[in-house]
């Protein structure tokens, strides 16, 4: 079977198309991003060519032109595809090039973001196209080439400065990982001590976890203070439980705990609603692609902690409301228990049901401990898993 020289050139136009679409696809969509970004288009221009072959054979024969009006008609088309085939070229080679700067820097990127520019750049080509158009003397052909050149010529900067950019970001996350570390376990950090670290972009982002980090820390030491002073694991001792004087005033010391814990809470989320916002602003002096994960990474660490806030004040809660019941439960029988100093001291009381509500009461205090234990624990999981993933990152 012989084919034409406009068969020929299709075909090898084809087999480029389908060997372009293979290298910019991602390596986890390859196969449907193949069929539909490189078969698809080529099944519907080749039945498009088709038909208008069969079209055109069925057309009247047209009368013979003059051999002068002959000679330019084939000028032209030899012209056009001249044109064709020279802006074919750019566009394919400069798509490649583009791609392959990212494997070159071994940096993953799909071809959906090449794609992405490239449709975002024909629409200036075709503006650059008008623009050439109208220069005068102008070789005929120049402008869509030029034109082309303008579009592969934008796609690879575009491509440089993401790579330029990824370098940048990974050079600057390497500096940062002690601090992000420290910031992470629960160390202050100054603003001063990142400064002196020359972290680079990470900078903003640093300041600002860093602060967050602080108010954090010295809310939580507010309310560790206030608990300490109110003591309330001494209000469940024996002799405490049995003196009306001694529970009278653990009382009033849950009173106080119940209100440094409403502090506590309000005053976390005003320090969390200050972080966000600090992040925010710390996003638009990063590079993209380090600004996306940082949002992500500040948005999984605040949902954790806050959760873990949540569920400590939500125990605290039930653990002051606990206490409460004890103690309404000894004042609701006077002399009706006694202390037995032991060792170890216990409360001895005369009546079965006043024991078993009693001894209900112990283990759901039990019970709120071992659950502020788990909660606390996840937490500290979930801080290792992302330096974890911090690491790796800086392993790739």
């Amino acid at each position: 079977m012989k084919f034409g020289w406009k068969t020929r050139i299709g075909l090898v136009l084809s087999t480029v198309w389908l060997i372009l679409a293979i290298l910019i696809t991602d390596d986890d969509h390859r196969a449907g991003q193949v069929l539909g970004l490189g078969l698809l288009p080529l099944i519907i221009l080749w039945g498009i060519i088709w038909a208008v072959a069969g079209w055109r054979a069925q057309r009247p024969t047209k009368p013979e032109m003059p051999e002068a009006k002959v000679l330019e008609t084939k000028r032209n088309r030899s012209h056009r595809i001249r044109t064709f085939i020279a802006l074919a070229a750019v566009l394919v080679i400069g798509l490649f090039a583009a791609t392959w700067q990212f494997h070159a820097a071994d940096i993953e990127a799909g071809g959906n973001v090449i794609a992405y520019w490239t449709g975002e750049w024909l629409v200036y080509g075709l503006l650059a196209y008008v623009v050439f158009r109208y220069i005068p003397q102008m070789p005929p052909g120049f402008p869509p080439v030029l034109a082309a050149i303008v579009v592969v010529s934008a796609v690879n900067y575009k491509a440089y400065s993401t790579i330029s950019d990824e370098r940048q970001a990974r050079f600057s996350l390497a500096k940062a990982t002690p601090l992000i570390n420290k910031i992470q376990s629960g160390t202050p950090v100054s603003d001063q001590e990142i400064k002196d670290a020359h972290v680079g972009v990470m900078q903003p982002l640093l300041l600002a976890q860093a602060a967050y980090s602080r108010d954090v820390i010295g809310i939580n030491a507010a309310y560790t203070k206030a608990v300490s002073e109110v003591q309330p694991d001494r209000m469940l001792t024996p002799a405490s439980l049995a003196s009306p004087n001694i529970r009278a005033q653990s009382r009033a010391k849950l009173k106080v705990w119940e209100q440094a814990t409403a502090n506590y809470k309000s005053q976390f989320d005003a320090a969390l609603a200050r972080g966000k916002l600090g992040v925010q602003a710390a996003q638009f002096q990063m590079p993209t692609s380090l600004a996306g994960g940082a949002s992500k990474g500040f948005d999984e660490s605040s949902f954790q902690l806050g959760a873990y806030v949540d569920s400590l004040v939500s125990s605290e809660r039930e653990a002051s409301d606990t206490i409460t019941a004890i103690l309404d439960l000894m004042d609701a029988n006077p002399g009706g228990y006694a202390v037995d100093k032991g060792p170890p001291a216990n409360l001895l009381f005369h009546d079965e049901a006043t024991l078993a509500r009693y001894r209900q009461l112990t283990a759901a205090i039990m019970a709120v401990g071992q659950r502020e234990t788990e909660a606390q624990t996840s937490l500290s999981k979930a801080q290792s898993d992302r330096t974890d993933k911090l690491t790796d990152l800086l392993k790739r």
